[in-house]
């Protein structure tokens, strides 16, 4: 007796998602079984920051309706951050030296940082911040075909800090990080799949202009960086 076609559209589906389960469980970290359908079917772009001290760690993923290529292209261009993410205040990257100065905030918090890429192949760009806030943490952006057209991105970095170190309150590396890593995502996500856009053009509208005080705050952030955690900011 054959099968009716709804139970074979059901075992199809279920094939189709089995199958994308197996991509994330190969990717970078593990998304956590009950947040894997929301990833991959329902566009949700997973974010989790933990702070167990003296352990910090930030996990993000999504999914990008775009080839793998196209969206490593973009997503590697990471001066585009600034002028499209409100967090970020500035965002200059050195394709040469793979070296990324960001600063931004949230909630009165600021946190300025260079961060060194390193290409250890085309889909995997791992990184370790050099100067700055959260000096010493480590992690890797990495791209993964999912299917024909859709890219599954996934971001992760952790710090071991130095005995006696003082981190800001829970609510900031937590789920401030959390909103500013699913606001990027969300932002960077919608140029990715825009067919009219290429990168050139976001850095030439790109306000980047150095904010009040801006100044101030890159002498603060050096006299601070050993503390390797934000400082808070003088105005929002």
């Amino acid at each position: 007796m054959g099968m009716t076609r709804s139970f074979r559209a059901l075992i199809l589906g279920g094939a189709a998602v089995l199958a994308m389960v197996c991509v994330l469980d190969a990717s970078a970290f593990e998304i956590p079984a009950s947040r894997r359908k929301a990833v991959l079917e329902e566009r949700e772009v997973f974010t989790q920051a933990r702070l167990q001290v003296p352990r910090y760690e930030v996990r993000n993923a999504m999914v990008v309706r775009a080839s793998l290529e196209r969206t490593r292209r973009i997503l590697t261009h990471f001066d585009l951050f600034a002028g499209l993410v409100p967090y970020i205040d500035r965002s200059r990257y050195d394709p040469k030296t793979r070296l990324l100065d960001i600063a931004g905030g949230i909630w009165k918090y600021r946190l300025e940082a260079t961060l060194q890429f390193q290409e250890e192949r085309p889909d995997r760009w791992s990184f370790r911040i050099v100067r700055g806030h959260f000096l010493g943490m480590t992690g890797a952006m990495e791209f993964r075909r999912v299917e024909a057209g859709r890219t599954l991105v996934t971001f992760e970095g952790q710090l071991s800090a130095p005995p006696g170190a003082k981190f800001p309150p829970r609510l900031i590396v937590e789920q401030g990080a959390q909103i500013i890593f699913a606001v990027t995502g969300r932002r960077v996500r919608s140029l990715v799949e825009d067919p009219q856009f290429e990168p050139q053009e976001a850095v030439t509208r790109a306000d980047q202009a150095p904010r009040s005080g801006s100044g101030n705050d890159s002498e603060r952030s050096e006299r601070d960086s050993r503390s390797g955690v934000p400082q808070p900011r003088r105005s929002l």
